[in-house]
């Protein structure tokens, strides 16, 4: 596997960018700092501002003036000089490991002389209770503001650099399919099947992942790969989604078949060529993201079927905030609004009415351009992909 230093990094000028529009958009929103805590297991928000992974339990304190500090839990593997090592954009001075991490933050607070202004957090989601409490009992006059959305939406906007990034992940993932679908036989169990395309990904810096397969006619949703034998005719669906050690990610799902789809099956793959060609024109910057989940589901609701797992965007993560819902009715629901340079991985999982078999899923990328949107994931586009032997 390639060496972690060996891999492209994200560059000082990115983070030079990045910081100075979050200045900005602070100081445009009266606030005169963030707190930038956890978030998904990686710790992908602190990731964005740090260049390192972490856990829910790191947190940044990043002021509109002055140097931002980051604290790490003192239990944890790394010390400062650790991270230091390992790229982190905060200085070292700057790294402060600490037991109790409220306490510490609301020292931090005092240090830079902000315990009497208003300053956002990303967020209260993932933030204890109890340390919330110890925070504000600390700094009874600061005011924290909310402000999962002001970061996300920065966070979204992809710059040039970023999309080169997601552009490599894209091609890790073109050769994890085209190795799955040279090596697919009948007879091989699903974890022989996966193994030479993992060995894709494991040869070529990706970490965090999940991998999914879909072989039984009667399953109504993917699973992770085990024992159970393909057989032919049963089409195979294959679901690789991952994020480079480095940071982003990619998720293009493939349904590969033995023989030409026929009666409900045709029918849902007239449906997923709808469906691509329907993103390209409606998903654009502008259109409520809970808009743009009720088109998916209107659309698999004029071909009879139902449909869950609509997709989400794809960042620094390979699954990046906001989710598409269709409304507040669903989970991982996000108030939001597409905007222009994000990328969006969409894979409505589609079946009959009720939650019954057949199912079918297939997955692409889509970057959200200001004059049109374009399809990123155009390898294999087959609807299905037909297995040559």
């Amino acid at each position: 596997m390639p060496e972690q230093d060996q891999q492209p990094r994200i560059s000082l000028q990115e983070k030079d960018r990045r910081w100075s529009l979050l200045r900005d958009r602070l100081e445009q929103a009266d606030l005169a700092g963030i707190i930038v805590y956890g978030g998904s297991q990686l710790g992908v928000p602190v990731h964005y501002l740090t260049s390192v992974w972490g856990t829910r339990m790191n947190m940044l304190i990043f002021p509109v003036q002055g140097e931002p500090v980051f604290l790490i839990p003192s239990n944890s593997i790394d010390s400062a000089a650790d991270v230091a090592r390992q790229g982190c954009w905060v200085k070292e001075e700057n790294i402060v490991a600490t037991p109790h991490m409220a306490a510490e933050a609301a020292r931090q607070v005092v240090s830079l002389n902000l315990q009497s202004s208003r300053i956002g957090i990303d967020s209260f989601r993932w933030w204890p209770v109890l340390d919330h409490q110890i925070f504000q009992e600390a700094c009874p006059q600061t005011h924290l503001v909310e402000s999962h959305r002001l970061f996300g939406e920065i966070r979204g906007r992809k710059s040039a650099e970023e999309l080169t990034m997601i552009d490599r992940a894209i091609q890790i993932s073109d050769m994890a399919h085209h190795v799955f679908l040279a090596n697919l036989r009948p007879g091989m169990t699903q974890a022989e099947a996966v193994a030479p395309a993992v060995e894709v990904l494991d040869t070529h810096g990706v970490g965090d992942r999940i991998v999914l397969i879909h072989s039984s006619p009667e399953a109504v949703y993917p699973n992770f790969p085990g024992p159970a034998v393909i057989d032919r005719p049963d089409p195979v669906t294959f679901s690789p989604e991952f994020t480079m050690q480095v940071g982003y990610g990619a998720q293009m799902i493939r349904s590969y078949w033995w023989e030409q789809p026929k009666g409900t099956y045709q029918k849902m793959f007239q449906l997923w060529g709808d469906m691509r060609q329907m993103i390209q024109e409606e998903f654009r910057p502008g259109v409520e993201i809970t808009a743009a989940g009720k088109m998916i589901e209107d659309l698999v609701a004029r071909y009879a079927f139902e449909c869950d797992k609509l997709g989400h965007a794809v960042g620094l993560s390979y699954g990046d905030a906001p989710y598409i819902t269709a409304g507040p009715h669903e989970k991982d629901f996000m108030e939001w609004t597409i905007q222009a340079d994000e990328v969006y991985a969409v894979h409505p999982m589609v079946r009959c009415p009720g939650y019954v078999a057949p199912f079918s899923m297939v997955g692409d990328m889509y970057f959200i351009g200001a004059e049109r949107t374009r399809w990123m994931t155009t390898a294999l586009p087959g609807l299905p992909v037909m297995i040559p032997w």
